[in-house]
C-alpha cells in the first residue's frame, strides 16, 4: 500500500469514488485575456520599433546630406548650422536663414555622436 492510500485526506485531489467532483479551470477566458494582452504588447513593441527606425532613418538621411555639402570650416559639437540650396549642390553655414538669400533646405545641430540632427525653428533661438 502506498503513502497516499494511507492518507487520502493529504491529497489535492479526491482519491475515491465518494469524493467531490474534480472541476478543471476555465482556460478559455484566461486564454483570451492572455492573447488579447500577448497581441497588445506585442503590437506596441512593433509600432516602437518601426517609429525608432523610421527616426534612425531620417537621422541617416540628414547626416548624409549634410556631410556630403559643401562647407569651410570645422563643425563644433551642439552648435546649430543651416544648410542652403545653391547653384552646385548645398552649403552649410553659420548664417541663419532670414539673413541669406537662397534656399533653405533645413537647420541641423551637429551632435557628440558625429550626426547631424534636425532642428526645427523653435530650437533656433
Amino acid at each position: 500500500m502506498s503513502s497516499s492510500e494511507k492518507k487520502p485526506n493529504i491529497l489535492p485531489y479526491g482519491s475515491n469514488i465518494s469524493a467531490p467532483k474534480i472541476e478543471l479551470p476555465a482556460l478559455s477566458s484566461f486564454l483570451d485575456t492572455k492573447t488579447k494582452s500577448a497581441i497588445s504588447y506585442f503590437n506596441e513593441k512593433l509600432r516602437s520599433i518601426e517609429e525608432e527606425y523610421g527616426g534612425l532613418l531620417n537621422l541617416a538621411f540628414d547626416t548624409e546630406m549634410v556631410y556630403n555639402s559643401k562647407y569651410n570650416f570645422i563643425p563644433i559639437v551642439g552648435r546649430i548650422y543651416h544648410l542652403y540650396r545653391i547653384d552646385s549642390g548645398n552649403m552649410l553655414s553659420m548664417i541663419e536663414p532670414p539673413e541669406w538669400n537662397k534656399e533653405h533646405i533645413g537647420s541641423f545641430r551637429f551632435t557628440a555622436d558625429a550626426t547631424w540632427k534636425r532642428v526645427d525653428d523653435t530650437d533656433t533661438q
